[in-house]
């Protein structure tokens, strides 16, 4: 079985090389610049072994000057400056760079509603950049071979330490968009019915189950209900949720809250003191929504269908896997954050071959709270054995770089209730950050920590120290040998591998030294890499104590091949009779419109058991649909089928929407764009919608468009927290066409759909002369800076005179306005003007053209040849 896994492999690129063209399979690409998020998620295609980019959307990510027509199919613009010129037509498959054209594959590019999709290959070609793509990961890495303006940018700014943002996105204030709770909304449902046939032992059975997931409004606040039965099992689980969530910490009045929940939840873990655990209860707290749960800790948790998974990726090395629990959740509890880069991906595999990525960064210095912030969180909760915790913690920033925090736990030990009191104090430095807590318990015990986080080269170092006095808890357990003292170090870091990839690598090591002398040490190692197109992750772990010793391991391999999926896991022991456990080869391969094939075989040793599995699925379109088999060589037979439905209701329209991708967990808005030709900012019964318009989703080009009547159904979209909707102009037919407001900023929220309304207007251009009039002789001037303000006296718009001292204001909105030369200018100059321009524009798009202004030295002004040489 071994040889098999490894001959397959070995013959990969033979594979690559033999095998057809396929159809272009949708991936959803996390994108990077340096170590700055530039996108959590772009559309992206993979045809065979080319991975098909969007050029309209990596230039506006990037800050270079291309823009895409993919109805003409073109795209023109520049690259870096002006004199290198790009041209791009695909009737011809021709490239035209700084003059000199070129033509290329015309398979390598593909045009879609969206945007132009070219190979990464040919991009390399074309501008100053390479790509690395990682398709295990679902990432693109992007390195500049030239500088770009979006570095200097970052360098600036640090964008790339923004919690809640990507590391490229700016934050363009729009205004905010209010979406009321309701006492009842119909929800989105994801509904999932599964039906399987077994033979073993001689006896035929079956079963039939069906889950339901259903969020949306209930007594203002928002809601999710989870339900699961069969028939093996006919008593229902049932759980249900009621809350809310605010980034802006407006909820419930003087607390500032930014989250409640009551209900069904999972509490909070405490270091050393209580682990995360499900069941009911209420918890409120007004911590930032995209800060870590704890200043050095990170959970993960949610829900999961069934037959779903989800991957943890941790700075590109995938570190965890998980399926669904009885209740229908999954939980990565306390993942370690770093001194650093602490970037996570998750990534959620549905069994129809659905994917979906979720993408958090911590910078670690965005733990510390704010001087004279004070964050709170408290929990009351009884677990499924009846068992009650309530868990107080509080945090309060002394200064930029201390923060003290303090608690109250009452948890279960050992079948009873213990009280635990906390006291903790953080200092963050430049390049340092040392902790130190203690906790009482109420019968006596004590624990104390220390801990330091710090960056060694490029190397990410943490280690602590725990002393332990009679001591017990959920973690620390009664022992007839308690633990006495607890070490521990963790290093984070990479090990170069060519020029342009490095293998990230994490080593672990504790050891717990005991009252009776023995001391156990348990070491971890895990080192990933990409390498020939091939994503590889071995993870080792040594166990040693006085009495015994264990070496255990697992090999993860996955590769493409065109259009088919290998993965492949060894798991094996290393000691003194090493052995392989347990070997596992799956494959699958797209076939059409959504429909995928796999196949798989996995062994194991002892005892000796050989599964041959096959399954056919469909993840597109408005249902997902799934039929499976396996056969073990012990005569266990199954066959299964599975049915999916996600269903919304869109109430702008009154209607459904049914999806084979899951929806419930995800928000969605419904945008109206219209001609306000009354500018009124309402659609009349007389006014048209517009056809065609595409918008950005926190900058990022969405796939949505208007239909016929002026209306885009933008879904999945990432919930409780910050987003900003904005209408992409360039698709606009009209360039005199602009929209009345830029954007809007909403929170999403599950089960919810946003109504949103995009009047756009016809503007005008307004134009004319700025003349220098001195000693009786009138002149154009050039550098002059003019102001355009509305009736409120606000600038609305600003422009410079060119050299011959003609001016354009473009994209002016009806109004009554006036125009100006810029005081400030005018005063540092020491210069009078003729005066303000009262002008009136109509909306019907005629230009207004010959509005001249005239400047002249002050009478103060002594030297004036001066002041002309400057404005020359």
């Amino acid at each position: 079985m071994l040889a098999l896994w490894l001959m397959l492999l070995a013959h990969a690129p033979v594979m690559l090389a033999q095998e057809p063209e396929s159809e272009p399979e949708l991936l959803i690409l996390e994108v990077r610049l340096d170590q700055s998020v530039l996108s959590g998620a772009i559309p992206a295609y993979a045809v065979g072994n080319h991975t098909l980019l969007p050029l309209g959307e990596l230039a506006s990510l990037l800050t270079i000057s291309i823009q895409t027509q993919p109805v003409e199919g073109v795209a023109r613009g520049f690259i870096l400056s002006e004199d290198r010129g790009f041209s791009l037509n695909l009737d011809n498959a021709s490239v035209t760079l700084a003059g000199n054209t070129q033509t290329f594959d015309p398979a390598l590019v593909l045009a879609e509603p969206d945007d132009i999709y070219v190979a990464a290959s040919l991009l390399e070609d074309w501008l100053p950049l390479t790509f690395e793509v990682d398709r295990a990961s679902l990432s693109l890495r992007a390195h500049a071979l030239e500088a770009l303006p979006l570095q200097a940018r970052l360098a600036r700014e640090d964008l790339g330490g923004r919690a809640g943002m990507p590391g490229g996105y700016e934050d363009p204030d729009y205004p905010r968009h209010e979406q009321p709770y309701r006492l009842l909304s119909v929800p989105f449902i994801d509904q999932t019915l599964t039906t399987e046939v077994q033979h073993s032992n001689n006896r035929t059975q079956g079963d039939t189950a069906y889950t339901a997931y259903l969020t949306g409004d209930l007594l203002g606040m928002e809601t999710s209900l989870y339900f699961s039965s069969g028939l093996k099992n006919p008593s229902p689980e049932v759980r249900a949720t009621l809350g809310r969530h605010d980034p802006d910490g407006e909820l419930l009045g003087p607390l500032h809250a930014r989250s409640f929940q009551l209900g069904s939840f999972s509490t909070p873990s405490v270091d050393n003191v209580s682990r995360g655990i499900g069941g009911e209860g209420v918890t409120l707290s007004n911590r930032p929504l995209t800060r870590p749960t704890s200043f050095d800790r990170q959970t993960f948790e949610g829900d999961l269908l069934p037959g779903w998974d989800v991957e943890l990726y941790y700075n590109g090395a995938l570190v965890s896997f998980a399926q669904p629990d009885a209740e229908g959740r999954y939980r990565f509890e306390d993942q370690p954050l770093s001194y650093g880069r602490n970037d996570f991906r998750l990534i959620f595999n549905g069994p129809l071959g659905e994917t979906r990525v979720e993408q958090y960064s911590f910078p670690l210095d965005q733990s510390m709270v704010l001087p004279g912030d004070f964050q709170y969180s408290l929990t009351e909760h009884r677990d499924d054995d009846g068992q009650s915790r309530t868990i107080a913690q509080f945090d309060l920033g002394l200064s930029r770089s201390l923060t003290a925090s303090a608690g109250l736990i009452r948890a279960p030990t050992d079948g009873e209730e213990e009280l635990y009191s906390t006291l903790g104090v953080r200092t963050f430095w430049r390049s340092l950050s040392l902790g130190g807590g203690l906790v009482q318990a109420k019968d006596g015990g004590a624990l104390a920590k220390l801990d330091v986080q710090t960056r060694i080269g490029g190397v990410a170092v943490d280690a602590s120290r725990i002393l332990l006095t009679d001591f017990t808890s959920e973690v620390f357990t009664t022992s007839n040998d308690p633990i006495l003292t607890r070490d521990a170090l963790r290093l984070t870091g990479s090990l170069p591998l060519t020029s342009r990839s490095r293998i990230p690598l994490t080593l672990e090591a504790t050891r717990d030294e005991r009252e009776s002398g023995r001391a156990n040490t348990d070491v971890s190692a895990r080192v990933s890499a990409y390498v020939y197109r091939t994503a590889l992750t071995n993870t080792l772990r040594w166990r040693a104590s006085d009495i015994s010793e264990d070496t255990t391991g697992s090999l993860q391999v996955s590769r493409r091949v065109r259009d088919m999926s290998l993965r492949g896991q060894v798991d094996y022991r290393l000691d003194a009779e090493s052995d392989i456990s347990s070997v596992a080869l799956s494959a699958e391969k797209y076939l059409a419109d959504g429909y995928r094939g796999a196949l798989g075989i996995a062994h194991t040793f002892l005892p000796p058991e050989t599964r041959y599995s096959a399954g056919l699925t469909k993840s597109l379109g408005r249902f997902g649909l799934g039929v499976s088999a396996s056969y073990v060589d012990t005569g266990d037979i199954a066959l299964g089928a599975q049915l999916f439905i996600a269903m919304g209701r869109d109430s702008r329209r009154s209607d459904w929407r049914f999806d084979a991708q899951p929806m419930a967990n995800t928000g969605a808005a419904s945008v109206r764009v219209f001609i306000d030709e009354d500018n009124d900012g309402v659609m009349g019964n007389n006014e048209a919608p517009l056809q065609g318009a595409g918008f950005k989703v926190n900058g990022v080009k969405h796939r949505a468009h208007t239909d016929a009547e002026g209306i885009a159904y933008i879904d999945h979209l990432p919930v409780k927290q910050h987003l900003d909707i904005a209408i992409d102009t360039a698709t606009l037919e009209d360039p005199q066409w602009a929209p009345e407001i830029e954007g809007l900023r909403l929170v999403p929220r599950p089960g919810s759909v946003a109504s949103l309304e995009f009047p756009v207007r016809m503007t005008t251009e307004i134009d004319g002369t700025v003349y220098l009039l001195e000693k009786g002789v009138e002149r154009g001037v050039g550098d002059i800076e003019l102001e355009l303000l509305n009736n409120r006296q606000e600038v609305v718009a600003r422009t410079t005179s060119s050299w011959d001292g003609f001016y354009i204001v473009p994209g002016v909105i009806a109004g009554e306005y006036q125009l100006r030369i810029s005081p400030q200018q005018l005063q540092r100059l020491s210069l009078s003007d003729s005066g303000r321009r009262e002008l009136t524009v109509s909306g019907d798009g005629d230009f207004i053209s010959g509005i001249d202004l005239k400047v002249f030295p002050s009478s103060l002004t002594t030297p004036l040849e001066p002041v002309v040489d400057f404005l020359d």
